[in-house]
């Protein structure tokens, strides 16, 4: 559905909300309206609301693909953490370049081993 199409939908749920104005079974909260989902102009707007929300099968295989791209959290190992160690003297960017990591899982990294005590503050 193109962009196009989406505002001319929500342009005709404007006018059905018009159109609904003297309904007693019509109710406004602080965030939303509530419509009669019995009467026909409620139907139509359901009918819409619906169209609007219904996802397209590309946007679905767009959607997993963002997903699937998105890197792991994988735990650090044993000689992950001793590399790391051995290492400080490199810094960050290139001890995640070295390790496979992001900057911002070595510092995180980095900044744990100072709390248990296994890097000693310089």
């Amino acid at each position: 559905m193109t962009r196009e199409e989406k505002k001319l939908i929500r342009l005709r749920i404007i006018d059905l909300l018009d159109q609904c104005q003297g309904c007693p079974n019509r109710y406004v909260t602080n965030a939303s309206i509530h419509i009669c989902p019995s009467c026909p102009i409620g139907q139509q707007m359901q009918a819409l609301g619906q169209k609007l929300w219904k996802r397209d099968e590309r946007d679905e295989k767009k959607r997993a693909a963002v997903i699937a791209e998105i890197p792991k959290r994988r735990q650090w190992t044993t000689q992950e953490e001793e590399f790391l160690l051995q290492n400080l003297h490199m810094g960050c960017r290139e001890l995640a370049k070295q390790l496979g990591r992001t900057y911002k899982s070595v510092h995180n990294k980095i900044t744990n081993l100072k709390k248990r005590g296994r890097i000693h503050a310089s």
